[in-house]
C-alpha cells in the first residue's frame, strides 16, 4: 500500500480530502502492523481500528449522500456518469472488504486469514483512493466546480456535526507531515487551534498510544 504522489493539477484545492485519504491508508498500515504481531487484543489497537472505521464510514457515506448525487445532477456525458458509478460501486465492494476484517478483529482471529483480509482491503481503498483522485475529482472540478465543493463542505459540517470534527481533527492530523498540519490548523480561528493542541490531540493520543 502506498501513498499516492501524483495527484491531478486542479483549480479546486482537495487538501482535506486528500488528507484524510493518507489517513485511512496511514491506519491500514498500523493494522496490518498490529496483525503480524498479534496485537489485536490490545485495546488501543481496537480504538485505532474503530476510529479508522468510523472515519471511512462517514467520509464515504456524506459522500454518496451528498456529493455524488450533486456532481451526477451536472453531467450528462455517459463516460461522466460511469465514473459516478465506479464510486459508488467500489464503496459497495470495500464495505464487504471491512465487515470480514471487522470480524476478525472482533474474535481477535489472527494469523495468514485476516493478514489476507487485511491485505485485500488495503489494496481496494488504495486503488479506490487513486481512482477518486486522478479522475472523480477532475470531475468534480470542472462541473460542480468550487461552489459545488462547498456546499458538499457545508453539507459535511452539518451532517457530522462539532462532535465529529473533534475527533476527525486529531484523527487526520496524527503522523502528518509538518506542512499537512500547518495548512489545515491555520484554516482554524486560534482558540480552535489552542483548543487542538491543549485537549484534543492530548485526549485523542492517549488512548492510542499503542496504535500510534
Amino acid at each position: 500500500m502506498t501513498m499516492n504522489d501524483h495527484r491531478p493539477t486542479t483549480t479546486i484545492d482537495f487538501f482535506g480530502m486528500y488528507l484524510a485519504h493518507d489517513a485511512c491508508m496511514r491506519d491500514l498500515i498500523r493494522l496490518t502492523a498490529a496483525v503480524a504481531e498479534g496485537r489485536l487484543s490490545e485495546p488501543s489497537v481496537r480504538i485505532g481500528w474503530e476510529t479508522f472505521r468510523r472515519q471511512l464510514d462517514r467520509h464515504h457515506s456524506t459522500e454518496d449522500a451528498a456529493l455524488w448525487p450533486r456532481v451526477r445532477a451536472a453531467v450528462t456525458d455517459p463516460a461522466d456518469l460511469a465514473i459516478l458509478d465506479d464510486m459508488e460501486a467500489e464503496h459497495e465492494g470495500l464495505e464487504e472488504l471491512l465487515t470480514k476484517v471487522e470480524a476478525g478483529i472482533a474474535t481477535s482471529s489472527g494469523g495468514l486469514w485476516l493478514r489476507s483480509c487485511v491485505d485485500a482491503l488495503a489494496a481496494a481503498l488504495d486503488t479506490h483512493f487513486t481512482h477518486e483522485e486522478q479522475v472523480a475529482l477532475p470531475l468534480i472540478d470542472r462541473t460542480v466546480g468550487g461552489p459545488g465543493w462547498a456546499a458538499f463542505g457545508a453539507e459535511m459540517r452539518k451532517r457530522n456535526g462539532l462532535r465529529a470534527v473533534t475527533e476527525y481533527l486529531p484523527w487526520a492530523l496524527d503522523d502528518a507531515p509538518a506542512e499537512a498540519q500547518a495548512k489545515m490548523l491555520n484554516f482554524l480561528p486560534s482558540p480552535i487551534r489552542a483548543l487542538y493542541h491543549y485537549v484534543l490531540k492530548p485526549r485523542y493520543a492517549r488512548p492510542r498510544r499503542g496504535w500510534q
